[in-house]
């Protein structure tokens, strides 16, 4: 998986009814409570810190011959799906309250359950709940299949109108893209077909009222590209976009009836908070164990998060310059649950050439 789309909407004000405001009885899609479409101008993604597939694969002497894409269930998957061409954003997936628990879905969270790094963690490395507010709050969810890896996938939707901000962007978009290619023993075959769980969030109104300053200041960085130095072995220059951290956590491991092994693995990583670095690459054996838990998304009730790493935390054999007690404890950007996503259900983004 990959973060890939981070961007912000400067609209205006629209006609947006507040999802609390809709009937808590069913569920309902993002174009079912608002009216009004963007226009296109937002920002573009955050660029990635390392060169491209294509860039790696030019220098080398011999790339290898990319074998036949085998998605899981059906070889087909892709051909016989209609194509979407500029969807709304959010009609796809629907909302449902949480407490409602119906798959193929999406709901808020009310109480933070991440846990991450509290005000004494210098002093005593403990983790604590986060707090129950964040920086932006859902309001849709979109599944796509595509032929390949979709970069700023906010090109190919309809965005609705936002409130805009003078300090932080006004909305973020966040596409985890999964494969659905076999994996292989060699990383340089990495992109095929693919599904897009594309999550919308907006700024919060009160922002600057529940945020603390460091916290608006660290998202300001990350949305603006800017770099800081690292003081460990030797002073280099990162970008600040590497302290944004995935947190993840399946909230019903018991209805998933996993193997022994699977239960080991899950319970060694579930809740286990993941740097978004781009020069990550997973190991043949994580990528073959997720490959194999792939077909228990469709009843797999997740919540998902990012946060904003302190400085003071170790990445590696390095340690970000600083130790800034004053950024912490850690606050989270943005969280949401997906309750059960199966995506055969779903259809192929098409892929215009204006939009590429």
């Amino acid at each position: 998986m990959c973060i890939a789309d981070v961007l912000s909407l400067n609209g205006i004000e629209a006609s947006t009814a507040s999802i609390n405001e809709v009937n808590q009885n069913q569920a309902v899609f993002l174009h079912e409570i608002s009216s009004e479409d963007a226009p296109n101008n937002c920002l573009p993604c955050l660029a990635s810190t390392v060169p491209s597939l294509e860039k790696r694969r030019s220098s080398t002497c011999s790339p290898r011959k990319k074998s036949p894409l085998k998605p899981h269930g059906n070889a087909n998957l892709l051909s016989s799906k209609p194509l979407l061409q500029r969807p709304i954003a959010g009609s796809h997936v629907p909302f449902c309250p949480i407490q409602k628990k119906m798959l193929e879905s999406w709901s808020d969270i009310d109480l933070c359950p991440f846990k991450v790094q509290g005000m004494n963690y210098l002093k005593d490395k403990k983790k604590d709940f986060a707090s129950n507010y964040s920086a932006y709050y859902p309001f849709g969810v979109d599944v796509y299949l595509s032929p390949r890896k979709l970069d700023h996938i906010a090109r190919f939707v309809e965005l609705p109108i936002v409130t805009s901000f003078r300090n932080l962007p006004s909305m973020l978009v966040v596409n985890v893209q999964i494969p659905l290619y076999p994996a292989t023993l060699f990383q340089g075959e990495t992109d095929g077909e693919g599904m897009s769980i594309v999550l919308y969030f907006k700024l919060s109104k009160s922002y600057s009222k529940e945020l603390p300053l460091h916290f608006q200041e660290q998202i300001r960085k990350l949305m603006d590209g800017e770099v800081e130095m690292k003081g460990f072995p030797v002073d280099t220059i990162a970008p600040f976009r590497e302290r944004l951290k995935i947190l993840g956590r399946v909230v019903n491991v018991e209805d998933l009836h996993l193997s022994a092994a699977e239960r080991k693995l899950m319970h060694a990583y579930n809740e286990k908070p993941l740097l978004s670095r781009p020069q990550h690459e997973f190991s043949y054996i994580s990528r073959k164990g997720f490959e194999a838990f792939l077909d228990k998304l469709k009843i797999c009730v997740l919540d998902v998060g990012l946060t904003i790493q302190a400085s003071s935390s170790f990445c590696g054999a390095q340690k970000f310059q600083g130790n800034k007690a004053e950024e912490l404890p850690e606050q989270i950007l943005c969280c949401i649950r997906i309750n059960g996503i199966d995506y055969l259900n779903y259809q192929q983004l098409e892929l215009t050439q204006d939009s590429l």
